[in-house]
């Protein structure tokens, strides 16, 4: 092979090598954005809109105000979650940038804070309510009279639990076929309430806490609800229907840095993932592993609640998450991303209850 060959069949290869790569990179680009803009639902997660109430569960007014307007600005789609969750399910396509409101509980300031910011924009949204709140006359929470006014002015109501209990707790002595009739008559009581009340049912339920295993996941499939918990994290069209993952945004967590770095995600898609049990009984801190199902493991970083990152050992694709040090609160998470390019990273919060610690 003579040199003037030689160097042409090499710029030939690495034309090709140059187009291969640029096809590749294009083709990941165009999934991310496409997978962004129909494939993925973020469903925010909001409790009280409100400077006097407790600092973990709220959101001032100003900064519920400055996210609505980045939706509206940004191009956000705005969708009714009930519809957007059926669509999903039934394989259909969300709009681009679809996002769904939701507020928990059903606290007065929905509907003294809230409903005049959302009002001009025109979004809807979702109030998971307990209807024991609604029927004390609690100055706390709204009346059934103002949730008829807020349904006219775009809100859906579903099912919180009556007396917002830890669903997965049993009481003493109580068996399992105990356990499951109490549950599954609180449940529907609550349902039927809504029901009567409003006159429709969505059988969509939001863990009280963001509380649930396995047990109570299967015992809400088995009565045909969708269930929500309050693990952060997009939705997609492979999510568990009764794991659905929100975005909790009180003040601590929903500054706009934040707020908008949480809008440009896509599921992390783990499988393999052991436990299976989200509860944590005699190891603290809890050992994770899973297969990042949407990436390569060598990207994925993980993150405990206040322990910031968290040890990540990798076989083959095989992530095994530990916490630095064992965790005091009920309630923890790990938060595990990845790069996703275009901007997005891809992310999954991984729940974690310890029952033998009280609220």
């Amino acid at each position: 092979m003579n040199k003037q060959h030689s160097r042409t069949s090499g710029a030939r290869h690495r034309t090709i090598a140059a187009g291969i790569a640029s096809l590749v990179a294009s083709l990941l680009f165009a999934h991310s954005s496409s997978y962004a803009d129909s494939d993925v639902l973020h469903i925010l997660q909001y409790h009280h809109i409100d400077t006097n109430t407790p600092r973990s569960t709220s959101t001032t007014p100003l900064l519920f105000e400055k996210h609505l307007i980045h939706l509206e600005t940004e191009g956000y789609k705005v969708v009714r979650l009930s519809e957007a969750i059926d669509t999903m399910k039934q394989g259909g396509k969300l709009p681009d940038k679809a996002v769904a409101i939701t507020f928990d509980d059903g606290y007065r300031s929905i509907y003294e804070k809230a409903l005049p910011i959302i009002r001009p924009h025109g979004f809807p949204f979702t109030v998971f309510i307990n209807p024991d709140a609604l029927n004390s006359g609690s100055k706390e929470f709204i009346s059934w009279d103002q949730a008829k006014e807020l349904a006219s002015s775009g809100a859906e109501f579903a099912n919180h639990t009556i007396g917002h209990i830890h669903m997965i707790d049993k009481k003493p002595e109580e068996s399992n076929a105990q356990w499951i009739q109490r549950i599954s008559e609180n449940v529907e009581d609550a349902e039927q309430q809504i029901q009567q009340k409003l006159g429709y049912s969505l059988k969509m339920l939001a863990y009280p806490y963001g509380e649930f295993d396995r047990e109570l996941t299967q015992l809400i499939d088995q009565l045909g609800y969708i269930g929500f918990g309050q693990q952060s994290g997009p939705v997609g069209a492979n999510s568990d229907w009764q794991t659905i993952p929100r975005f909790p945004l009180p003040d601590d967590y929903g500054d706009m840095n934040s707020f908008k770095e949480k809008l440009k995600t896509l599921p992390l898609y783990p499988v393999d993932t052991q436990p299976t049990s989200v509860v944590v009984r005699n190891t603290n801190p809890p050992t994770l592993t899973f297969t990042p199902s949407a990436v390569s493991a060598k990207l994925v970083a993980c993150y405990g609640s206040g322990q910031g990152r968290i040890n990540v050992e990798l076989e083959g694709n095989l992530i095994t998450v530990t916490g630095n040090q064992a965790f005091s609160s009920r309630r923890f998470r790990y938060n595990c991303t990845a790069p996703a390019g275009n901007g997005y990273f891809y992310w999954h919060s991984f729940p974690w209850i310890n029952p033998e610690i009280s609220d």
